[in-house]
């Protein structure tokens, strides 16, 4: 039996306090083969995948800036063909205190359709953040990118 997975790449360094430009968090990931389910930290998970490649670099522990926009993209790597989540599943970024930061804006996703959901009023993270997916069925795939704009 297979357990989610969460791969992480970054264009910028949201990680990093005073990043000047906007970053993107790219979050690629698998639900669980039987409760169809994802609960990974963003920064951890980014943070092993770096600590393999530079062990003696310092590794980030959480994001900090102001999430402006949040797409979700069904299916693998975000391709919309491959492996895409029941329709209706749900995510939630929780932070180390367990508080949804998207507050509920990223419930009831499209299992077949890109969307985004662009804050008016951006999100200030300093933290970890968990990605929790629910009912997106069993060993399904999709893509969340994150837009970060410095504090």
């Amino acid at each position: 039996m297979a357990g989610s997975a969460l791969t992480v790449t970054v264009n910028g360094n949201p990680f990093l306090d005073g990043h000047r430009d906007r970053a993107q968090i790219i979050c690629d990931w698998t639900s669980d083969a039987a409760a169809g389910s994802v609960a990974l930290a963003i920064a951890s998970t980014y943070a092993a995948a770096q600590l393999a490649i530079s062990p003696s670099r310092p590794q980030p522990n959480r994001i900090v800036g102001r999430i402006t926009m949040i797409e979700t993209i069904p299916g693998a790597s975000g391709d919309k063909t491959t492996t895409c989540p029941t329709d209706q599943y749900d995510i939630t970024l929780l932070d180390a205190y367990g508080y949804d930061v998207a507050d509920g804006t990223l419930a009831n996703r499209s299992g077949s359709v890109a969307e985004a959901v662009v804050y008016e009023e951006p999100l200030t993270i300093d933290s970890d953040l968990t990605l929790t997916i629910a009912s997106a069925g069993n060993s399904k795939t999709g893509r969340l990118i994150i837009y970060v704009d410095p504090l």
